[in-house]
């Protein structure tokens, strides 16, 4: 079979290699790839992985051969499944089963692609949130898949969606994704207009976060799933403490596909 592999001196860090069929363990389907998403850490990864080095977590396929434990779906089954090994970006992978789900009738190949990743890091980060019914919502990096399944839960959930963008033209787009209110800044300072928020769901990371936490409600949270513009930081402990009532909570988040090796969900 081919796979995409890392390749540092490829165009895209990436190349196709030839190899074997993997052969699954007894908790894990073979399963024959139908399509695949990708996410900025595979890519981001891809530029400083040693050669050969597999990528890949999303994929949607068909069950190929089923678990011999088992505990999987039969074979010819439609599945979306996170691949942990990271080895999604072939015609064949193993997956376990507890890392898999059916699809259900009427969603096609490529949506389902995108729900492990970008999806689920939505749901966990929104999660942390509290009494979202009536209350505001800030989704940061709305554009991106985090950010568009972000504004659609917390809308579901019963919140006002205030989605952050860059570019004026991308506010017609966030809307459509359900946001309530579109900000349009670099520095955040925009946002506070709309301020308190009992939740932020922040994907640029870099300067933004401490300035967005000063318009947390009180008993509000900040969930950090991405630092897309740096990883460094200024937090005026006071205005965390102390602005509009203060008790907030912030958390650093990272993907989905690192919680699941955690063992939890």
């Amino acid at each position: 079979m081919r796979r995409l592999v890392s390749s540092p001196n490829a165009v895209g860090n990436l190349t196709f290699q030839n190899t074997e069929v993997p052969t699954p363990k007894v908790n894990e389907c073979l399963i024959r790839v139908k399509a695949f998403s990708m996410n900025r850490g595979e890519l981001k990864r891809s530029q400083n992985d040693p050669l050969g080095t597999p990528i890949g977590w999303d994929v949607v396929g068909v069950v190929e051969q089923t678990a011999q434990d088992g505990s999987g779906p039969p074979t010819g089954t439609k599945i979306v499944a996170l691949s942990i090994r990271s080895e999604g970006w072939a015609e064949y992978v193993a997956i376990s089963t507890r890392c898999l789900a059916i699809i259900p009738q009427g969603v096609s190949h490529t949506d389902a692609a995108t729900l492990p990743v970008a999806g689920l890091t939505a749901l966990y980060a929104v999660e942390k949130g509290s009494r979202l019914l009536g209350s505001r919502v800030l989704i940061t990096g709305a554009t991106g898949g985090v950010g568009l399944f972000a504004m659609q839960l917390a809308r579901m959930m019963g919140a006002s969606v205030v989605a952050q963008i860059r570019q004026p033209a991308q506010e017609a787009f966030v809307g459509d994704y359900g946001a309530d209110e579109v900000v349009v800044t670099e520095t955040g300072q925009e946002a506070k207009q709309f301020a308190p928020y009992r939740l932020i769901v922040d994907g640029v990371g870099g300067e933004l976060v401490g300035k967005l936490t000063a318009f947390l409600a009180q008993g509000g949270t900040c969930v950090c799933y991405g630092s897309s513009s740096g990883n460094e930081m200024k937090l005026s402990l006071a205005d965390f403490y102390s602005e509009n009532g203060g008790q907030r909570t912030l958390y650093g988040w990272v993907h989905a596909v690192h919680r699941s090796r955690d063992g939890n969900r």
